[in-house]
């Protein structure tokens, strides 16, 4: 069997196809149920870093901006001068304000 030229050949084929019962359509699939979306995460606070001078059990003592470093220096000094022990500088996230 060839390729039929016409519509009229081809209205004819669908209709033998269709008698036979070859041209039956197929049932529709069913949508799935739909999933649970994520919830979207909660934004997080900014953070900023800024240097905490620490005494030895790692409690903070004060804290200064991050450009100023050499400050938060120069007060552990001031406080290991005056016999107030040992401090040390880090630095620190904390939100921002």
């Amino acid at each position: 069997m060839g390729r039929p030229l016409n519509r009229h050949e081809l209205r004819a084929h669908a209709e033998a196809a269709e008698a036979l019962g070859l041209n039956t359509p197929s049932e529709k699939k069913r949508r799935s149920e739909p999933t649970e979306r994520r919830a979207k995460p909660e934004l997080q606070a900014r953070m900023r870093v800024v240097w905490a001078v620490c005494d030895i059990g790692g409690r903070t003592v004060k804290t200064f901006d991050y450009p100023l470093k050499a400050d938060a220096e120069a007060f552990a000094l001031q406080l290991k001068a005056k016999g107030k022990g040992n401090h040390f500088v880090r630095s620190l996230k904390e939100p921002m304000i």
